[in-house]
């Protein structure tokens, strides 16, 4: 995956006059390297095995020492907040937000090593080794087999054979893989396991080494963008060129600057050492405090909204999972460890092969065997919130044929609740309860139809009668509950009794679509020639327009408007030729149209309704750092913003609301029901 979508970049300094050339950085290009310069990846410690990461230079030695001692004034070797800060100024809240961040053992203060790990301009070799979440998981994992290896060695040191390593269960430990026999830990296959060997083949399961032992992180908390590596045509001795690099790359624009941040000697072809210092890494560090905008610390689901689009759409529905104190944001450490920030795997080309619906664990797999399989159980894990051993379609997106069955919920005017599926239709739309309140009319289709094969449904919300009315969509009451109006996607607007089985429809026009009938029972509206409507008189048969002919505002007015309740107005959704979508207001009466721009448009769905008091209009919208649409509020007469109706459930996607006439019987609907 090749993301060049830029995140603004911005600096400030902690001290000026202490720093001097070692500016703060906080903003990174999605994968593009934050700072200038060679950069290397983070060492393996030499001695006992460990998977933690070393920083290349020694601390004693490290030149950003004399700037540290600089700034600790009661020499004690760490940071109080008054240090960091000094002075404050306009910089002060960036720099106790750094101080928060960065303190990554919660003592209040900074040692020299959390206050390196502080993007400063520095190369990477001089970056400090930041708390890496992947690699904080695969050690707690080595330490639970060491515990497991040493209750049958009785030493750490000793080599297990085939029968001591499936007598201490070994592969039963690390979630992912279980399935994993000893010839796969053996990684030398010389019928010994030593513990070295242990933690490499962890290191490859968590996605911190590749098979061949190249590091895919670095100690500033870099990691490579594997899946464009794996992409890439590897020629003889580990080479890829020039001219397929490019062939790769396909239409992304400025390749040659891809390939001078990766071939840095210039000589038309570079190995995996030198792909893994260029631009194709993620930066979760400095992404994550260039998206922190209020400076708190944390990432909010409306911080996330900056993200490039499918970034943010992984980072929304990672937000449950991965929120693990669960205080409603993501610290940096929770961000780390997201799906987005580790470029290792195509994590949203998993496919639900079986047609069902969801994904097992067997299908999100992305790579077979070892690499990656205890990350990629990690991830699984967490996304699965509801603890089903299942990833639906509201937990995570993933390509599938089928459609988990939409639900209708009824609050009856008993106080009493329904819910309604229907069945051989799972897919339904635009739901709309009779003006008594005992039943409720719907659109649907099978999974694997086209929207095109829908049928009008009605259920009842007192028994389980249900009703196929045949071919149509988007259907509509007429006021004394008796006729039931609706759309056919091969032309025009029909009306039909709705006791009468075999009843033949009537054509209102073959040129009208969406049609609603006004509460007073005397008209019925319907989109004219997609951008204007018809008022058409009941009793007379009378037609006329909204706007006047051929100068309509606007190229596409949407389905499932309405009407108000003193049947007057009409409120719709409506594109206009610059591009802007209103959702407004027109009059259904008298010569003007009277048009009233209520709000932009851009969020809200098309599937309004005017609540029975007249004074407030219902509506589906995906508000900004939401992952689900809710239905919203505003007042017909005044300008205030959308506000969340209540009560609603919060845990799924609301997509329609109707209210039958006494406004005491609701229905809403929900698509991909969570639990």
């Amino acid at each position: 995956m090749i993301n060049s979508n830029n995140i603004e970049i911005s600096s400030t300094s902690l001290h000026s006059s202490v720093f001097g050339r070692f500016s703060m950085w906080i903003g990174v290009v999605a994968i593009v390297p934050l700072f200038g310069g060679e950069s290397v990846l983070g060492q393996a410690p030499t001695g006992l095995p460990s998977l933690a990461l070393v920083s290349p230079i020694d601390l004693k030695n490290h030149p950003l020492l004399p700037v540290f001692k600089s700034i600790d004034m009661d020499k004690n070797g760490e940071l109080t907040v008054a240090e960091f800060v000094g002075e404050g100024g306009r910089d002060a809240r960036l720099r106790k937000r750094q101080f928060q961040v960065f303190d990554g053992n919660r003592d209040g203060n900074l040692n020299f090593a959390e206050f390196l790990t502080i993007p400063m301009g520095q190369p990477d070799d001089q970056r400090g080794v930041i708390d890496d979440p992947v690699i904080m998981l695969a050690e707690a994992r080595f330490e639970e087999v060491m515990k497991a290896w040493e209750k049958v060695t009785g030493s750490r040191d000793e080599p297990l054979t085939k029968p001591a390593f499936e007598s201490a269960e070994l592969a039963s430990i690390v979630p992912g893989m279980e399935s994993m026999e000893f010839h796969v830990w053996d990684q030398n296959k010389d019928g010994q396991l030593t513990r070295e060997e242990a933690a490499r083949t962890l290191e490859i399961a968590y996605g911190i080494r590749t098979p061949s032992g190249e590091l895919l992180r670095n100690a500033g908390g870099r990691v490579v963008d594997w899946i464009t590596f794996r992409r890439l045509k590897v020629g003889p001795k580990g080479m890829i060129s020039k001219a397929d690099y490019f062939e790769a790359l396909g239409g992304t624009p400025d390749k040659e600057m891809w390939i001078n941040s990766i071939d840095k000697n210039r000589d038309g072809q570079f190995n995996y050492a030198e792909f893994a210092t260029g631009n194709h890494r993620t930066e979760p560090v400095g992404t994550f405090l260039n998206l922190d905008t209020d400076l708190n610390g944390n990432l909010s689901l409306q911080e996330l909204e900056a993200l490039p689009d499918g970034w943010r759409q992984m980072a929304k529905f990672s937000f449950r999972g991965f929120d693990d104190d669960q205080d409603g944001s993501i610290s940096l450490r929770e961000y780390q460890l997201m799906p987005h920030c580790n470029l290792l795997a195509g994590w949203q080309e998993a496919v639900d092969a079986n047609h069902d619906g969801n994904l097992a664990p067997t299908e999100f797999v992305f790579i077979p065997g070892l690499p990656l399989a205890a990350l990629t159980a990690e991830y699984f894990n967490r996304l699965d919130v509801d603890h089903d051993r299942l990833l639906s379609l509201d937990e995570f997106q993933f390509t599938s044929r089928v459609h988990r069955p939409n639900v209708i919920y009824a609050r009856l005017s008993d106080g009493s609740e329904v819910s309604v599926s229907i069945p051989h239709f799972p897919i339904i739309y635009s739901p709309e309860v009779s003006p008594d309140g005992k039943w409720v009319a719907v659109d649907g289709w099978n999974n694997g139809q086209p929207s095109t094969a829908a049928h009008i449904i009605v259920a009842s919300l007192e028994t389980d009668e249900v009703r196929d009315l045949g071919i149509g969509c988007i259907p509509h009451w007429s006021a004394d509950g008796k006729r039931v109006g609706y759309s056919s996607y091969s032309g025009g607007v029909y009306v039909r009794n709705f006791d009468e089985d075999n009843e033949l429809a009537e054509l209102v026009d073959a040129r009208g679509w969406s049609i609603q009938f006004s509460r007073d029972g005397l008209k019925a509206a319907y989109v004219m020639s997609g951008n204007n409507f018809i008022i058409y008189d009941i009793a007379s048969g009378e037609k006329r327009l909204v706007f006047p002919e051929r100068k309509s505002p606007y190229n596409y007015i949407e389905h499932n408007f309405a009407w108000s309740p003193d049947s007057t107005r009409l409120c719709f959704k409506g594109h206009r030729s610059n591009g802007i979508i209103d959702v407004g207001i027109v009059s259904a009466t008298g010569t003007q149209p009277e048009l009233k721009v209520v709000f932009n448009g851009n969020e809200a769905q098309s599937d309004f309704a005017w609540h029975p008091d007249g004074k407030r209009i219902m509506f589906p919208r995906v508000a900004p750092g939401s992952p689900r649409s809710q239905i919203y509020e505003i007042q017909a007469d005044s300008d205030e913003p959308p506000r969340l109706f209540s009560p609603q459930p919060n845990d799924r996607n609301v997509i329609g609301i109707s209210f039958a006439r006494d406004g005491k019987t609701s229905v809403f609907m929900t698509t991909n029901n969570g639990s």
